[in-house]
């Protein structure tokens, strides 16, 4: 009899450490799982950035285009990222939008053209890439870096 209390308690033991094993296992999965983004909550941050645009032309860059454009605290992304004409067009119309905390991508209907898909990406809230594709092939590409905070409204 006291064999099989003995065994029954060690059963007992090993049954409450696997339980309780299981609860930290859990509790660490919850605690270290990503959470995901919320696209309301876009990752870039404020200040100067210097643009650089680039039009493509029968897949060869043309010459850089430099813009110095101030970002303010409570900017929309796609009035400030996502402003990206396709050449020679200027009645586009967007559509298709969608965005994450650190991506925007959307569609241009040009009357008279194949439509155009534009998409940029931040690697970190102070760097992007962007680009403006039609038939699948760039037309424009863009790079953006943040190089300081804004010194007054006017810059």
């Amino acid at each position: 009899m006291h064999a099989f209390r003995q065994s029954t308690e060690a059963t007992r033991g090993q049954t409450v450490a696997r339980i309780l094993a299981l609860l930290v296992l859990l509790a660490a999965a919850l605690v270290g799982e990503p959470s995901h983004a919320d696209p309301n909550d876009f990752q870039a941050m404020p200040g100067l950035w210097k643009i650089v645009t680039r039009k493509i032309d029968h897949g060869h860059a043309g010459a850089a285009q430099v813009q110095w454009h101030c970002v303010d605290e409570g900017p929309d992304p796609w009035v400030e990222f996502a402003n990206l004409p396709p050449p020679g067009e200027v009645q586009c119309e967007r559509g298709g939008q969608r965005r994450t905390s650190t991506a925007l991508a959307w569609t241009l209907t040009c009357p008279g053209h194949a439509s155009v898909a534009g998409r940029v990406d931040f690697d970190s809230p102070e760097h992007y890439t962007a680009s403006l594709k039609q038939q699948g092939k760039d037309v424009v590409q863009v790079e953006g870096k943040r190089f300081a905070a804004c010194t007054s409204p006017k810059d």
